[in-house]
């Protein structure tokens, strides 16, 4: 039973850890295009757009997105329906959010720019919205391969007609509309994949109705809290720090969306398994166990590279000289890495077992101590340092804090053991003694410096246990099984 469910959590962690390879690259390629063809204020403008459009689709989404995986995972008879529940709602907030929205934004003092272009990408994010249901059925079934190949066709589709865009002369208009390029494009590839794996919609009913607007309504709760908080800094930025530092931080989080992307692939391929386990005590320490040492490897390496590679990453992608505080943000939010993840794995555990509203308060309460402490921090940070968006980071990585020690209090006695804990120092330790020494050879420049970083990471990840042997094994077992099918196919058939 153990070594099934490993396998199945390692190949779905697969599926989708190689359509992220392939998305965080086309991802990386689309901040370039777009970072290299915007001054920092216009990325500041363009963050502010979709950080308020982001916000407006989590009230959407209302918890489906983990609501429809559980239930679907658990095998529910009647998932044609909820598809078609799902839909309806989402159609009916997206139009009722975009007229409220265009209604309230002149009296909040938003200019009338902002305004009509977070009205565009409200309507270029229809086609993805409507994907997300078939999206939760592939997930509860442990399709991650399907799911994977559909965001790198969104991504590359997107990156395209961006790239066209700008090409021909466009500015952020252009930007947000093409999103819906990539969306057309992936709801057209989804729904055609529902099709062949026989994945239905039935008419919505009035009983399933209120039961994703009931059942929905604290995971909504916790999800639009969580989704406040960049809305709240960019607002707290933009008064205490200026435009430019909102485009620091934005190109910043840009950045952590990508190197943290790994984690959100391993929670949301392990959230189906964690969900059909909630029931067992056993079973779900075992899973919380296999996703959490998994989940600090990749801590350890992202909390290293983040700070090692920042200057280079922020070049690479913006160019040289035009975002050089966004390296400094960078660095200090590498500090705080692992303790996010440990905090992402906690809270995944919690909505697996049914504790969204607990997760709800936790989060309230977490993002008012921070922007009582930001408002108090961030301009004396901005006028001593120049930077202000610094003690915006510090200040959230500390407030994890005591949301790590509630999880743990409000989660099933037993569910978290130690193996949790002493995972948590190992990747603590092996990014430490990864970073100090490479830390005293970045004159050697990026050439030299990656290949010794791969190096270094591997033996202390080692070193400490962090990685074990039948890890490699697992993984080596895994990619023989993906190669076996090629090589057959590749192979001359001798018997002609």
């Amino acid at each position: 039973m153990r070594s099934n469910t490993t396998r199945l959590i390692f190949r779905n962690v697969s599926h989708l850890g190689i359509g992220q390879i392939a998305s965080t690259i086309l991802g990386i390629l689309l901040s370039s295009v777009i970072g290299r063809a915007l001054e920092p204020a216009q990325l500041g403008i363009l963050y502010t757009v979709y950080a308020i459009s982001s916000f407006a689709y989590v009230i959407v989404d209302w918890g489906q997105g983990t609501y429809l995986v559980r239930e679907m995972a658990r095998g529910r008879t009647d998932e044609p329906r909820l598809i078609g529940s799902a839909l309806l709602i989402r159609l009916a907030a997206v139009v009722v959010l975009s007229a409220v929205g265009v209604a309230v934004a002149g009296p909040l003092g938003y200019s009338g720019q902002i305004v009509v272009l977070a009205l565009l990408a409200m309507l270029s994010g229809i086609p993805a919205t409507l994907l997300a249901p078939f999206a939760c059925s592939l997930r509860s079934k442990d399709r991650m391969d399907v799911d994977a190949s559909l965001n790198i066709i969104g991504k590359a589709m997107t990156l395209v007609a961006t790239a066209i865009a700008l090409r021909l002369g466009g500015g952020l208009p252009e930007v947000i509309l093409m999103q819906a390029v990539g969306g057309v494009t992936i709801l057209l590839a989804g729904v055609t994949a529902a099709l062949r794996l026989n994945i239905k919609v039935a008419a919505p009913v009035t009983k399933v109705l209120r039961e994703c607007l009931q059942h929905g309504t604290p995971l909504a709760t916790f999800s639009l809290v969580i989704a406040s908080q960049p809305f709240i800094e960019i607002m707290m930025l933009s008064a205490l720090a200026g435009a430019a530092v909102v485009g620091w931080y934005g190109a910043s989080n840009t950045i952590m969306g990508i190197v943290t992307s790994p984690a959100m692939i391993l929670l949301a391929a392990t959230f189906p398994a964690l969900s059909r386990a909630s029931r067992s005590l056993p079973d779900l320490r075992r899973i919380i166990d296999t996703t959490g040492r998994v989940m600090f490897i990749a801590a350890a390496f992202t909390s290293s590279a983040l700070y090692l590679f920042a200057d280079h990453m922020v070049a690479t992608i913006y160019g040289h000289g035009r975002f050089v505080e966004t390296a400094s943000i960078l660095r200090v939010s590498a500090l705080f890495v692992p303790l996010l993840f440990l905090v992402f794995v906690l809270a995944s555990a919690m909505n697996a077992v049914g504790r969204n509203k607990a997760m709800a308060v936790i989060s309230i309460v977490r993002i008012v101590v921070c922007v009582v402490l930001n408002w108090l921090l961030i301009g004396y940070w901005q006028q001593r340092f120049g930077n202000g968006a610094i003690a915006l980071v510090i200040i959230a990585g500390v407030a994890e804090i005591p949301a790590m020690i509630a999880c743990l209090v409000l989660l099933p006695k037993g569910a978290i053991g130690s193996a949790i804990t002493l995972n948590v120092v190992r990747a603590c330790v092996a990014s430490l003694c990864t970073v100090v020494p490479l830390s005293m050879l970045q004159p050697l420049g990026l050439l030299y410096l990656t290949p010794l970083f791969a190096l270094l990471f591997a033996v202390t990840a080692m070193v400490t246990r962090l990685v074990l042997p039948s890890d490699l094994r697992l993984a080596l077992e895994v990619v023989r099984n993906k190669l076996a099918p090629m090589v057959r196919r590749s192979a001359p058939d001798r018997s002609q």
